[in-house]
């Protein structure tokens, strides 16, 4: 793995994903290097945080091991398999594997489409048996247990996303990424676009279904406090590169990286005053002496 520090990480199970020297240049004349050389692996059952500013390269990482963009460079491996060496039809098949939450729900969203047929659109898309009249009150059985395990009513199924609160329809939205029962969930800034008390209910429910379902989560965000809370593991990146790698704990109570002590530095502080104390102490101890990364979540 190409870091240029690294903190030690906890014991985990299974390599599910493993990323192996990825790059990615966009442009002919001018190139622009989005990915540089990043080699990774996710365990089984854990979540890894992906961090670091905008433009770093996080959601063009996150492409890249959907395969949703060819890598310039590298290679991508699901279970074992490299996927970047699949033909399409083996590359659909896995990726009924590898699902993905994106971070505004209503612009992921058919405006036009009734609830039942958003998180049904999966299992239409991949599985033959889930069309038809026939499969229909099947289908609509399946799409009442999905919203019922997010903890939202079977019978909204007929209704339409604009007439659901932003919590809401997040909660649509993971239902439709476990429709074909994913044993990944890219989770692309899941909460950042959601009202502060919902925050806290939705990271709730996808610490349960992970609990629950054995899910294997990367989460992407540039919030440090979620991500304190969420993670067994973040990888900071900048510019492209890995520059830290380790348990989350270790990451945030004692970075390495002097990028990764900058992120930390640019947490605003609640209380100047303890911030002052924390900062003379060489570290934040705790949630409480830092705000949020964000100026739309406060502590």
């Amino acid at each position: 793995m190409t870091t240029e520090a690294a903190a030690p990480a906890p014991p985990a199970g299974k390599v599910l994903l493993e990323l192996v020297g990825l790059r990615k240049e966009f442009g002919t004349r001018t190139v622009n290097v989005a990915v540089d050389d990043v080699s990774l692996e996710v365990h089984e059952g854990e979540t890894l945080a992906l961090v670091g500013e905008s433009g770093c390269g996080k959601t063009t990482l996150t492409r890249l091991l959907l395969r949703l963009v060819e890598p310039t460079a590298g290679s991508v491996r699901f279970d074992g398999q490299d996927l970047t060496a699949l033909s399409p039809a083996g590359l659909r098949a896995v990726r009924r594997q590898m699902q993905v939450v994106l971070q505004d729900p209503y612009a992921s969203m058919n405006p036009r489409m009734r609830i039942t047929d958003i998180v049904a659109e999966p299992l239409v898309t991949h599985d033959p048996q889930a069309r038809g009249r026939r499969a229909r009150a099947r289908t609509r059985e399946r799409v009442g247990e999905l919203l019922e395990a997010v903890g939202l009513d079977a019978g909204i199924q007929d209704r339409y996303p604009h007439e659901f609160s932003g919590g809401q329809r997040q909660r649509v939205s993971i239902a439709r990424a476990l429709a074909l029962r994913p044993r990944l969930l890219v989770l692309d800034e899941p909460t950042s676009a959601l009202d502060v008390s919902v925050q806290a209910t939705v990271l709730d429910l996808l610490a349960d279904l992970q609990g629950r379902l054995g899910l294997t989560y990367v989460f992407v965000s540039h919030n440090l406090a979620v991500v304190r809370q969420v993670a067994d593991r973040v990888a900071v990146m900048r510019r492209g590169r890995l520059v830290e790698v380790g348990a989350t704990a270790a990451v945030l109570r004692t970075p390495r990286h002097p990028y990764t002590r900058q992120l930390l530095d640019a947490v605003p502080v609640l209380d100047p005053r303890r911030g002052r104390r924390a900062a003379e102490r060489g570290s934040w101890t705790s949630a409480a002496d830092r705000g949020s990364l964000t100026g739309d979540e406060s502590r």
